[in-house]
């Protein structure tokens, strides 16, 4: 008789996030125990409200496809048959997973769409076209015209600016092509209550973060700062994580590369403010930086990380969304990178499905499989970083693909050098890079320290 332990977790009474979120943990590592049956009971993972079961059952049975495709063809129907009942905003998490499956049965996915009854011809035709041109990014992006652009925002994204008029305008024939003397000021923290801040504009709502820019007087001044909210109801041993984290985060916020916190609290529900920021995400960015630019990035978000973790204290889940950079009003100065959400995505992980904390190809094998690599730890820090570099110098990340393959190379497959990607990178980078992304945290640095010692001793060698 052949029974998985996925089986049996989903017979009993349980919260519906941790069993996707045990699904997934067992498509990682053994994919091709799955069987129709349960695959069929995934649908319904799809129905639910909170994008994070949806997203985790989504990777899930990309992991499944990408093994056992046999396995998910029976439930192409049922869940194609959710667009026609469920809401808009579940949409984008089925029609990835319906491109997924397409990549394997192009014709079953097309034909199956055809007959759906959608609300109009020309929202069906989105559809279709969403499924055919699906390209799996890592992040499950899925370019629609209904739902968030990407699961992750809200967890500190800012949307566009809207009003600009008031901001000092750079020179737009001059490209920069150094960094700045000092730092870009910081606002003053202070000790305040939630209706001390004023709101002036939404910035966006994630799966668990609503976002303001808001402003507050102190003796001399107005401040622009940034009012994040968590939307959902929290237990209560969440609120003595959350102030535990965000004084950790305080404590370390003098380092230039860090977001600095303005204040925070738990009444009515967790509450944080931080510094506005106007520049772009290091997400939004890559592909365009520079070499120089790249490497003077990497340096002080290195330094950071060292400044931090002499503090003791950790981030848990550095991507390039969480960089975000800051204007410095100097002429033909590069912007300053900070990064933000000290131990906020580790925080969330109470919240969600998501066992990660981070995108799928940043995620390091032990926020996958802890059971085998360990904890969350210092290393784990040193790793995202290591992937950093990666993308920054070699132009792609470690490993690509959709998410549950992605999951799956991360804590199987060695990763090609960055070199391999970039021929102008020296050997002394692929060494250095290739150490921050061992599997095994106990071949990695032994210390962020180390890790910033011998990566500037190499990077000497990227730059012209």
């Amino acid at each position: 008789m052949y029974e998985t332990v996925l089986y049996t977790i989903m017979e009993i009474q349980g919260s519906t996030q941790r069993i996707a979120e045990s699904a997934l943990r067992q498509a990682v590592t053994d994919p091709e125990s799955f069987e129709p049956g349960h695959v069929q009971r995934f649908v319904r993972f799809f129905e639910h409200g909170d994008q994070t079961v949806r997203l985790t059952a989504s990777w899930t049975l990309g992991l499944i496809v990408s093994a056992s495709p046999e396995t998910v063809a029976g439930s192409v129907k049922p869940l194609a048959k959710l667009l026609e009942s469920t809401p808009k905003a579940t949409h984008p998490d089925i029609v990835r997973t319906l491109g997924y499956i397409e990549t394997v049965y192009p014709k079953l996915v097309r034909e199956t769409l055809e007959e759906l009854e959608l609300s109009d011809d020309a929202y069906k035709k989105r559809v279709i076209s969403a499924v055919d041109g699906y390209e799996p990014s890592g992040e499950g992006k899925v370019e629609m015209t209904v739902g968030p652009a990407t699961e992750y925002e809200g967890h500190g994204a800012v949307a566009p600016e809207t009003n600009t008029t008031s901001r000092p305008k750079r020179n737009q024939h001059q490209q920069p092509t150094r960094p700045p003397t000092n730092p870009p000021p910081t606002p003053p923290p202070i000790n305040a209550r939630r209706d001390a801040f004023e709101p002036v504009a939404t910035r966006g709502t994630g799966s668990h973060v609503k976002l303001w820019q808001v402003t507050y007087d102190t003796d001399t001044d107005t401040h622009t700062a940034l009012f994040k909210q968590v939307r959902h109801p929290a237990p209560p041993a969440f609120d003595t994580a959350f102030t535990e984290t965000l004084d950790d985060w305080q404590a370390v916020d003098d380092h230039d590369a860090i977001v600095p916190v303005v204040s925070y609290g738990t009444i009515p529900k967790p509450w944080f403010v931080v510094e506005y920021q106007e520049g772009r995400r290091l997400s939004e960015r890559m592909g365009s930086v520079g070499v120089r630019e790249a490497c003077w990035i990497i340096d002080r978000l290195v330094d950071a990380v060292v400044s931090a973790h002499s503090a003791g204290v950790l981030h848990g889940g550095i991507s390039p969304r969480h960089v975000i950079f800051s204007r410095t009003y100097e002429d033909n100065t590069w912007e300053y990178p900070k990064l933000s959400n000290w131990g906020i995505p580790r925080l969330l992980c109470q919240l969600t499905a998501l066992p990660m904390g981070v995108p799928p190809r940043y995620a390091a094998p032990e926020q996958i499989e802890s059971e085998q690599f360990g904890d969350v730890d210092a290393s784990t820090d040193i790793y995202h970083l290591g992937v950093i570099v990666y993308e920054l110098l070699a132009g792609r990340v470690p490993f690509e693909g959709h998410p549950g393959v992605v999951l799956r190379k991360i804590t199987t497959h060695e990763p090609p050098p960055p070199s391999y990607y970039n021929s102008a990178i020296p050997e002394s980078v692929d060494i250095v890079v290739r150490k921050a992304l061992r599997k095994s945290k106990l071949y990695r640095y032994n210390t962020a320290q180390d890790f910033q010692t011998e990566l500037r001793d190499a990077i000497g060698g990227a730059t012209p």
